[in-house]
């Protein structure tokens, strides 16, 4: 790994990066708004979320499917709870990467955001916060119909961000993210511990 002072370009995934994981107490809300059982579905929750992600799928039709699945009819106003619990527990923000943010624009690097979310979370933030202001380029697999590790998220972002793959460094608690930014010569780190990442790279 390069020595920071190397990096022009930093991008950083959203959820377990720049906002704390979603709270096992928002999930459990939405299992019993849902009307289902804990463990089925947060496993639902999951199983088609690429989709919704990539959007293929509107969120309506995303929770209509967990329901279905899941024998329940989800009536519009039980989606439209659904979607404000979901996304109120993504936007639980890591104050001090946000910093870290600052820091580095200041410092005249380039910084993106690139992050496999759904239309509803994505229009939420723009619309209640000034988050994605912050960025110099914003990358966000609803609008790119494209999810990481497909090749072409990370394609749209570089050319957004504008800097040589080699010389920009890209933060992911996944490890497949990890892997697909590398495979096109991005500098990638598995993202564990924020302590530990602005330690070592700050």
């Amino acid at each position: 790994m390069a020595p920071v002072k190397d990096f022009d370009g930093y991008i950083f995934d959203y959820g377990g990066v720049l906002v704390h994981h979603q709270a096992e107490a928002d999930q459990e809300r939405m299992a019993q708004t849902a009307g289902i059982p804990s463990e089925q579905f947060s496993e639902l929750y999951w199983g088609t979320r690429l989709d919704y992600d990539k959007g293929l799928v509107s969120g309506p039709e995303y929770w209509a499917a967990i329901g279905h699945t899941a024998g329940k009819v989800l009536t519009p106003a039980v989606i439209d709870q659904l979607t404000e619990i979901d996304s109120v527990g993504w936007m639980n923000f890591d104050e001090p990467m946000w910093t870290w943010i600052a820091e580095l624009r200041k410092a005249k690097k380039r910084v993106a955001i690139l992050s496999n979310m759904p239309s509803d979370l994505g229009e939420a933030i723009k619309a209640r916060t000034d988050r994605m202001k912050r960025f110099d380029f914003v990358t966000l697999s609803y609008e790119i119909n494209s999810v990481k590790p497909e090749s072409a998220i990370y394609e749209h972002c570089l050319e957004g961000i504008g800097t040589d793959p080699t010389r920009t460094v890209f933060f992911d608690d996944r490890i497949a993210n990890v892997h697909g930014a590398e495979m096109l010569g991005i500098q990638a780190v598995e993202f564990l511990k924020r302590d530990d990442v602005l330690a070592l790279y700050r």
